[in-house]
């Protein structure tokens, strides 16, 4: 099977001398000025770019290209800014097709409860609102277009509008960075971008003249990255970016070095067992099976408020929780099973639960699936459906724990193949109550008996399975037990200690069943 290919980033810090700097500075001016032009060009002539006709894409792009290289005076950068702008293109459309798509789902959920609350009561004070929200609904739906990006983010350029920030300020962000793919081409070397043994770094700049055509910067590499430095100097081909920011008041440049690394030897596999994970958008829970699918040990791992954190400072934390994912893996010498997730949103939660679920998706399953592949850690996705259901109601009676753990741990046995079948008891109350329970699945689903089974017990009242909330469930109903039978139960409390903790499951279960309380 063919290896997949995978990316290392190195980031080194630059120690430009003062001319240096001034010409950095032009370079990155330069860049970004080509760079916007050329955008303007593409998203102008969008319709062309995501036409079919290939004549016409091509002869668009062959225009743009004459008209980049003129500015760029026939530079190496102007490849890498063609694929950066179209990149930039295809993003936007591809977010305008999911908005478009959950603008329409909320019309239909308004128009649905519209047509519900006019069934009960045509005078209804709430129309009036949803009427106005459908108008609104409608009117944004109608207007939805693709709109130009803002270079230097959003943020910045307002704050440049409200007088907040310099425009050297708002320049300095705006043209913050510019890349170069450094590769060998018919035998000859073609780095815009290049790296020496000396720690040094060679950045081509937009000046014909011999002597100015490139900059010699030195760099500094600390003793981790030195492993990686010398394969740098091996590769044929990787990307440079150089950035510039302000950090404590001063300037700084880093140079980041990207280059292509096979995929790593698996050594943890599922030969002996799995670990199961379940993803929330503030922790992941982890749980650690044999290969006969018993649990052996679970552990959690919380997140703080990532919507609270900048871009870079988010995904390092990120990365640094995700690396906690990993060694357990390795500790376990055991392969990561998760949930085939898909996170086309066709509601929204607050501001705040959606910008952490955009984090989740975005940053962590993408960063643990490379750090699995970089580490030789073997992967496999289940289907995640009722994974949380069945642990509740299947496995909540005999480990106690919370729904997360027992949905990793239900994850790690569909990992392993395992079949989760419905229990004996969980049988008997279907058979009872017949066909009056109709689920959403269909009939030929393999989760249709869990659904059933989880309707029947939330129209009966019962939200959770927690053995500490139906102990005080059971614990309420003593006086209606006494009256009945008028006399004191002793094993209302049975398998409970001092503490008011299940000590002996067996017995705890045992009388809840012939009480007939499920």
């Amino acid at each position: 099977m063919k290896k997949k290919e995978l990316k290392q980033t190195l980031n080194f810090r630059l120690h430009p001398t003062v001319s240096q700097e001034r010409r950095l500075h032009e370079v990155f001016t330069i860049y970004n000025r080509v760079r916007r032009v050329g955008y303007k060009m593409l998203f102008e002539e969008r319709e062309v770019f995501f036409s079919k006709n290939k004549s016409a894409k091509d002869e668009l792009d062959s225009k743009i290209h004459t008209k980049l290289m003129e500015l760029c005076k026939n530079n190496t950068y102007v490849n890498t800014i063609k694929r950066d702008n179209q990149t930039r293109l295809k993003q936007q459309k591809t977010w305008f097709k999911k908005r478009k798509r959950y603008m329409k789902n909320q019309l239909i959920e308004i128009k649905n409860k519209i047509d519900f609350i006019k069934s009960v009561n045509k005078k209804d004070r709430r129309l009036r609102g949803l009427y106005a929200r459908l108008s609104s609904v409608q009117n944004r739906l109608h207007n939805l277009e693709l709109k130009p990006v803002v270079f230097g983010t959003k943020r910045s350029f307002r704050e440049r509008i409200k007088g907040n920030i310099s425009r050297q300020e708002f320049k300095l962000k705006r043209d913050a960075s510019f890349s170069c793919e450094g590769k060998k081409q018919y035998g000859t070397v073609n780095h815009g971008i290049k790296v020496f043994p000396n720690q040094t770094i060679r950045i081509k700049t937009f000046h014909r003249e011999k002597e100015k055509k490139y900059l010699f910067i030195p760099f500094s590499v600390n003793q981790k990255q030195n492993y990686w430095y010398q394969e740098i100097l091996h590769e044929k081909k990787y990307m440079g970016t150089i950035k510039r920011k302000i950090i404590k008041g001063e300037l700084r440049f880093f140079a980041y070095i990207s280059y292509d690394i096979p995929e790593a030897e698996t050594h943890y596999n599922f030969k002996n067992g799995a670990i199961g994970l379940d993803f929330n958008y503030d922790f992941v829970t982890l749980s650690h099976i044999d290969k006969d699918g018993n649990l052996k040990s679970y552990h959690k791992i919380s997140f703080r408020n990532l919507h609270t954190l900048r871009k870079d400072s988010r995904k390092n934390y990120i990365s640094y929780k995700m690396d906690k994912v990993i060694n357990y893996c390795i500790n376990k010498k055991k392969g990561l099973v998760i949930e085939d997730l898909s996170f086309h949103q066709e509601f929204s939660y607050n501001k705040k639960r959606n910008r952490k679920l955009s984090n989740l998706k975005i940053t962590a399953l993408d960063l643990l699936e490379r750090k699995c592949l970089k580490r030789g850690i073997a992967i496999r996705k289940v289907h995640p459906h009722y994974t949380s259901l069945i642990g509740k109601y299947k496995y909540s009676r005999s480990y106690n724990l919370s729904n997360h753990i027992l949905a990793s741990y239900v994850i790690a046995r569909r990992g392993l193949g395992f079949k989760e079948s419905l229990p004996a008891i969980y049988m008997w109350l279907l058979s009872q109550v017949g066909d009056i329970i109709e689920p959403r699945l269909k009939k030929g689903s393999p989760y249709y008996k869990w659904s059933q089974i989880h309707d029947f017990f939330k129209q009966s009242g019962i939200t959770s399975f927690k053995t500490s909330e139906i102990v005080s469930i059971m614990l309420l109903v003593k006086d209606v037990l006494n009256s009945a039978t008028s006399e004191q139960p002793d094993n209302l409390k049975v398998g409970l200690s001092e503490s008011g903790k299940i000590e002996n499951y067996y017995k705890f279960w045992k009388f809840i069943e012939i009480t007939n309380f499920l």
